[in-house]
């Protein structure tokens, strides 16, 4: 007699869920963990963790009563070096005279008696995102360029603290010790953080920044050095033009006359080519006996020779002469000036 089997692709099996009182009970318990979760929320971001160093870095995008405290913790503290970063001004950018955050905030410094000097670490305006991090690594390239030791504290703002921490390690690397303060963030409450939407989108948004950072963020150092020593060569470029648009817009200061003013609308130029950023040999020369330079007018200064820039562009060789203008060759100022001139088939 055979047996018989049953075959099945399913099977039942006892489940357990909450009861209603079960899921009340759930719920209050949740709320509570969450209600108590908030204030720890703002103290893990805003976290205060100085260290024994010379060196200050404030963050120049802090509004003026941070500013204004950091003066004060500097001179208590007696720091040796002041380094404020920077990013691009982006917002109403036409209608001052300052291109980044850090020159502002240097102003404001001086205006609160700070008179030590304050070194700039600002990034240019081809860096959009991870802006804290390239502002850390302005701030590395200048250790690197002056031997300072090995450590400093950051002054940030708030919220903001734990994640400039995070970047600023991400560009120094383990060999730096770094510390911290966050003074505190005066638009919002810190103990009712959630209570204020500039308190809720604060907190919130650090908060999840700076988990994403601490998780997913690992840059390339050598390629972010890279941007921004090309981005400030460009931006010098179009700082320049804008510069010049101005002195020859301006009444008291341009060569035109009424009428060209008048017509003026700006000079045409070709965009930045760095194919063009070239390392010339430089020769000194003075042989030649002093004479006198045209001008565009009947101006006739007195300049010599003073030596020759040789370069190669395209397998081609080229040479521009250096000129020393004899009036303002011992001036303070000037006295180290070149005038070099040339031109192309544009102008």
């Amino acid at each position: 007699m055979m047996s018989k089997f049953r075959f099945s692709l399913f099977k039942r099996k006892t489940c357990w869920r909450p009861t209603f009182l079960g899921i009340i009970v759930i719920l209050v318990a949740f709320v509570i963990i969450i209600r108590l979760s908030l204030g720890v929320v703002y103290n893990v971001l805003a976290i205060n963790d100085p260290i024994k160093s010379k060196t200050l870095i404030l963050e120049g995008w802090a509004p003026t009563y941070v500013v204004k405290d950091a003066v004060k913790y500097y001179n208590e503290n007696n720091y040796d070096r002041l380094i404020v970063t920077g990013i691009p001004i982006v917002n109403y950018e036409f209608v001052t005279i300052y291109r980044n955050t850090a020159q502002a905030t240097i102003l404001a410094l001086q205006y609160f008696g700070f008179s030590d000097t304050i070194y700039l670490a600002d990034i240019p305006t081809n860096v959009y995102v991870d802006r804290t991090y390239h502002t850390a690594v302005a701030s590395k390239l200048l250790f690197d360029e002056n031997n300072w030791p090995k450590n400093f504290n950051v002054y940030s703002v708030g919220v903001h603290a734990r994640r400039s921490k995070q970047m600023f390690k991400e560009a120094f690397g383990d060999e730096y010790d770094i510390g911290i303060i966050a003074p505190r963030d005066h638009t919002f409450l810190p103990q009712y953080w959630w209570k204020s939407s500039k308190g809720f989108r604060n907190v919130s948004n650090e908060f999840v920044a700076t988990a994403f950072v601490m998780s997913f963020f690992h840059p390339d150092y050598s390629k972010s050095v890279e941007r921004i020593k090309l981005g400030k060569y460009i931006d010098s470029i179009y700082y320049s033009r804008q510069d010049k648009f101005v002195e020859f817009s301006d009444t008291a200061k341009s060569r035109f006359n009424w009428e060209e003013i008048n017509n003026f609308h700006g000079f045409k130029y070709f965009d930045p080519n760095i194919e063009y950023r070239i390392t010339a040999n430089f020769v000194v020369d003075t042989t030649v006996p002093v004479f006198e330079m045209k001008t565009s007018t009947d101006r006739r200064p007195e300049y010599r020779t003073y030596g020759y820039l040789d370069f190669v562009i395209n397998d081609t060789n080229y040479r521009l002469t250096a000129y020393q203008n004899m009036q303002y060759k011992d001036h303070p100022d000037h006295g180290g000036s070149l005038f070099i001139p040339f031109k192309d088939i544009t102008n």
